[in-house]
């Protein structure tokens, strides 16, 4: 039986490397795939701030992936909210490596200081 999405508990935290799944996972979809996941990303998030997992959760199911996916899904997910947020695409607060304690929203003229 399928684990649900790790993401969605408490006490998860995005391990330091990617697992030899999410790498997979990543070879996989390849540059137009990971491009798909970065779309979904943006497209869930707002001008406020949200939690992370809420982001990755409605990117995952706009990307037609399963939230009851391998772990690698919402690893990989969280990856590309971290480098959105390194790209200035979106903006962070807390540690994202927790994504339900941490938030992001989408950058704008009122929020930028």
């Amino acid at each position: 039986m399928p684990m649900p999405l790790l993401l969605l508990y408490d006490e998860y935290e995005l391990p330091d490397l990617p697992g030899e799944e999410e790498q997979a996972l990543a070879l996989e979809l390849g540059a137009e795939g990971l491009n798909r996941i970065d779309e979904a990303i943006m497209s869930s998030a707002k001008a406020y701030w949200q939690k992370v997992a809420r982001v990755i959760h409605d990117a995952i199911k706009a990307g037609n992936f399963s939230c009851w996916d391998a772990e690698a899904v919402g690893h990989l997910h969280t990856r590309r909210v971290m480098e959105l947020v390194a790209s200035g695409a979106l903006e962070a607060q807390g540690y994202l490596g927790r994504p339900r304690f941490s938030e992001v929203r989408i950058p704008n003229a009122q929020n930028q200081h």
